[in-house]
């Protein structure tokens, strides 16, 4: 199997694209050097005919003399979903020199290693990475290099690695797609933001372990979707257990739920129903593990169990899980024109697709013969491609549909996390009984300085919230190292005020009164006992912004350690109660006390006004992202996937227009193939692995609950929100340019360089350089929806994710896609909710660019904080006029509450501007149930609201 699966991987050399002259040669070469010996004839025709099918379903069927070789025509990648071109420039690279490197590289990979398992999985991994250390001059472009010149759509390592896993599939693959939940179980029951992320943590964590009993049989390469080249867990399994020379992945980058709980496997269909019964075995075995370790390390001193509370115990872990799984077989036998007539034979009887479908143009063409125009190849299973997958995914959907009910019946006080399942208890079953059991654990906890569970039994907890409220402290921080500390809502509220003080604490001058203030503050925290609970790493960019005092005096040090250590709740004065102490940490504490800490504590906020540092804010943001229309992207039905033509090198798309049939068939958009599929995962895990973090936690101060792939949640301090919201939105897409124009490729780096938002910009290719290497993201075309609730601190945390979950819905449903909603919840009671597209082609700016622009000036004093409140009362009776009357009015308004000076151009302006706004949320008017002028106004009270830091 591993000799046949590294022939095949290795079928081409990684420089192919730079030089096709010998190639085959070349690839010959490094495969004697993986195997130490040359490979055996049917090891050779089985790669052979593996790569037939995987070019077939990757690339289109070129008819002769359609060549563009880079050294001939200019280099350039083409974005697989959005068809724009990326300008490689000059790559006049002799192949001799990169072909010496690669020779090295894998003698460096398989030296001393004879398991055929190890030097694949080394091969499939490393060999791009080391290549690009060897061979600095092309670098981190070898993972980037394509397939084939002619359509530069897909990299060369994609196609390598779908080559080796149809080759190990034959000679009858088959595709398997894979489910866990049940997601809402997992992630949305949840009272603390611990919960929140250890819910996620664990459903993208068995999501792998179903994945990695495939792995562990078959190689990474079997996983289509979603890539698992550079996913922390895959590169933990790597490193750890099979020693693959990779880097071993980051605590930090361990804490992150990326995994999705689906997956698409290519098995050999003999072997693909034992294949998914044993993952299901797995995924259910390690989740009873888990849960029995997580109850074993309770019960050493912390609850009370005994035979009822195990016998609980085990039937609400046994009921948990939900597998879903099906195998679709790859229909037909024989030659390649048998398969492929056999699959869309199949597709025809079960689907009944219109006359003149996609495929049907296409399929016509390539399989006309060569000497008329068609394609050089005769069709297999890989032309057949999208057919098979689409019917996997039709399957797969069916098996969800007949749903295994498991009818559980639980008496009793119910679990006051989830409020489905009873709350754990031992022999006594009844209310009081219940609260004494988890009274008790409560006590024992906090005699170890814990307070996982709030006290006097106010806090009850079923099997499954226990697990996710317990595994990361008594489980997983020891057997992979995954540290806890998730930070609270109210220490991600606070989250700038830190930020603000911890950078003033650079100067000396600002930062010595500072210093002092804090000094007391934290002095009088101390003398009430109250607990420091947050760890460094809870907030990624505070903890960055304390490690840049290394050059303070020690005791500012100390001080920005402690500051961050006690949880952001104490910047609060109606927190410091004596009942308050009492209930949440078993406190005594003296009146005089609380009264001196609170004095400290308004002394310390006087300090940071004058330093020009405002109050700590009381609301934090909630945020929820998800792409738009993900099953249509993945099934290549998507409108905006873009055409065949498109895809092409442009000097090849000329010649094609002037050959017979192929001129209609270039302007059809595309098919699903294994590159798309890979595309789009590649695309997702950039994001939810490298995009979504810089943003969240490196440029803001805030915190990532899971990412995994288009599926975003995400906590934010409340004057970051809309920023970080924008900047996510247009990373999915690849929507950003550099400010500076004239960079070097080797000075594009997001992380050294100003960039900004281009929402519509036709300049965007869909790829973004970091850390030195283009990353290719959705594309232009692709686009996502948010929805953030905003609430305050105190706020039952499960009220808030509902907010941000109906908002995000509203965001789709009512805002049509590709937009934001944004859903107030006021301590007062009062709720708002506005919504809107990411931008309109009729508004000079984009939403959220306009709206902070507003705060901005609100904050300045350059408006009137009473500017939105009046607009908001003449709203409705505006609303009916024409839009000049409406612009003359905001003008009138504007000149009218302006505090400082702004120009009768800048009036105009921003009235023009408003009005035009206005105009385009009106077409949400019937959705929304109000004129798009009232919908405006509502958007001024939220900038207000922000500008304000909430509720004063």
């Amino acid at each position: 199997r591993w000799a046949r699966k590294i022939v095949a991987l290795l079928h081409d050399p990684p420089d192919k694209a730079l030089g096709i002259a010998g190639h085959k040669e070349r690839a010959r070469e490094l495969q004697q050097i993986a195997l130490g010996r040359e490979a055996t004839t049917e090891e050779a025709r089985t790669a052979e005919q593996a790569d037939q099918i995987a070019s077939a379903a990757d690339r289109v069927d070129f008819p002769e003399g359609s060549e563009a070789y880079w050294h001939t025509e200019k280099a350039v990648l083409i974005h697989p979903l959005a068809g724009r071109e990326l300008d490689l420039g000059s790559l006049a690279v002799d192949t001799t020199n990169t072909h010496e490197a690669a020779k090295k590289v894998v003698e460096l990979l398989v030296r001393d290693v004879s398991n055929g398992v190890q030097r694949f999985l080394r091969l499939w991994r490393c060999l791009t990475e080391q290549l690009a250390k060897e061979f600095p001059r092309v670098g981190t472009l070898f993972r980037m290099l394509p397939a084939d010149t002619r359509q530069p759509d897909h990299p060369l390592t994609q196609h390598l690695s779908i080559t080796a896993a149809i080759a190990d599939a034959l000679p009858q693959p088959a595709l398997l797609a894979f489910s866990i939940g049940p997601v809402q179980e997992f992630i949305a029951a949840a009272r603390r933001t611990q919960d929140l992320w250890m819910g996620s943590w664990l459903l993208s964590y068995l999501s792998w372990t179903a994945m990695k009993s495939l792995v562990e049989e078959y190689g990474p390469d079997i996983i289509v979707f979603p890539s698992l080249r550079g996913q922390p867990l895959c590169d933990l399994w790597l490193a750890q257990d099979k020693q693959v020379p990779t880097q071993k992945p980051r605590l930090e980058d361990l804490t992150l739920a990326s995994l999705p709980n689906k997956f698409v496997a290519l098995l050999p269909a003999s072997e693909a129903k034992s294949a998914a019964g044993k993952a299901e075995r797995a995924v259910r075995g390690e989740w009873k593990r888990l849960a029995d370790l997580v109850l074993s390390a309770l019960s050493n001193g912390i609850m009370p169990v005994d035979e009822q509370t195990q016998k609980m115990w085990e039937n609400q872990v046994s009921t948990h899980l939900e597998v879903y799984w099906s195998i679709l077989p790859w229909e037909g036998k024989g030659d390649g024109g048998k398969q492929a007539e056999a699959v869309k034979s199949l597709f025809e009887m079960l689907c009944a697709p219109p006359s003149g479908w996609r495929f049907g143009k296409a399929y016509a063409l390539f399989a006309r013969p060569k000497e008329e125009g068609g394609g050089q190849y005769h069709p297999n299973w890989g032309t057949t491609y999208s057919l098979l997958y689409s019917l996997t995914d039709r399957a797969f959907n069916a098996r969800k549909t007949l749903r295994d009910f498991v009818p559980m019946e639980e008496k009793g006080e119910k679990c006051t996390v989830c409020g489905r399942r009873a709350a754990l208890h031992g022999r006594d079953g009844s209310r009081q009984g219940v609260r004494k059991f988890w009274s008790r654990a409560a006590s024992n906890l906090k005699a170890k300085d814990r307070y996982e569970v709030r006290l006097d039994g106010r806090e009850r907890l079923c099997a499954i919230c226990t697990v996710k409220r317990f595994i990361q402290r008594e489980v997983l921080e020891g057997e992979i190292g995954l540290r806890g500390g998730f930070p609270s809502t109210s220490e991600i509220s606070v989250a700038s005020f830190k930020a603000a003080v911890l950078e003033k604490l650079k100067d000396p001058e600002s930062g010595e009164k500072l210093a002092n203030a804090l000094s007391d503050y934290l002095e009088g925290l101390k003398r009430l006992g109250f607990p420091i609970s947050v760890v460094p790493e809870a907030i990624p960019k505070l903890h960055q912004l304390r490690q840049q005092l290394s050059n303070a005096p020690q005791r500012v040090r100390e001080y920005a350690g402690k500051l961050l250590g006690y949880d952001g709740e104490a910047l609060f004065e109606d927190v410091l109660t004596v009942k308050r102490f009492k209930e949440e940490y078993g406190l005594s504490v003296s009146e005089d006390d609380i009264k001196a800490v609170r004095e400290s504590l308004r002394r310390l906020k006087r300090v940071a006004e004058e330093a020009d540092i405002p109050s700590p804010a009381r609301y934090y943001a909630a945020l929820m992202m998800d792409g738009d229309h993900a099953g249509q992207w993945l099934s290549g039905t998507h409108e905006g996937l873009t055409t065949f033509g498109d895809v092409l090198h442009p000097e090849v798309r000329k010649r094609l227009e002037n050959v017979s049939g192929w001129k209609d068939l270039l302007k059809e958009r595309r098919l699903m193939t294994p590159a798309v599929h890979a595309a789009i995962s590649d695309a997702l895990a950039n994001f939810a692995l490298k995009l979504v973090r810089f943003v969240v936690e490196e440029r803001h101060c805030g915190r990532v609950v899971y990412a995994g792939g288009d599926d975003v949640l995400a906590l934010l301090p409340l004057d970051e929100a809309l920023p970080a919201a924008r900047e996510l939105r247009a990373l999915f897409s690849g929507e950003v340019g550099f400010v500076e124009s004239n960079l070097k490729s080797s000075e594009m780096d997001m992380r050294k360089q100003n960039w900004q938002v281009k929402f519509g910009d036709p300049t965007c290719t869909g790829y973004l350089w970091l850390d030195g290497a283009p990353l290719p993201t959705m594309g232009p075309a692709a686009s996502a929806s948010i929805g953030i609730a905003i609430a305050h601190h105190l706020q039952p945390l499960d009220t808030t994710l509902q907010a941000m979950r109906e908002a995000e819905r509203a965001a789709k449903e009512t805002y049509d896609r590709n937009a934001l909603c944004i859903h107030l919840l006021k301590r007062s009671g009062e709720e708002v909710r506005v919504g809107g597209r990411w931008f309109y082609e009729s508004v000079p700016q984009d939403t959220v660019a306009m709206i902070t622009d507003i705060c901005k000036r609100f904050k300045s004093g350059q408006l009137a904080m009473k500017l939105a409140h009046v607009v908001f009362e003449e709203a409705r009776t505006l609303s009916h006029l024409p839009k000049e009357a409406q612009q003359a009015e905001l003008r009138r308004l504007l000149k009218r509450h302006s505090q400082r000076r702004m120009s009768d151009d800048e009036h105009e302006a921003l009235a023009e501007n408003l009005t035009v706004f206005a105009s385009a949320l009106n077409s949400h008017a019937d959705k929304v149930g109000k004129r798009g002028f009232e919908q405006m106004a509502e958007w001024l009270l939220l900038a207000r609201f922000l500008a304000m830091g909430g509720e004063v």
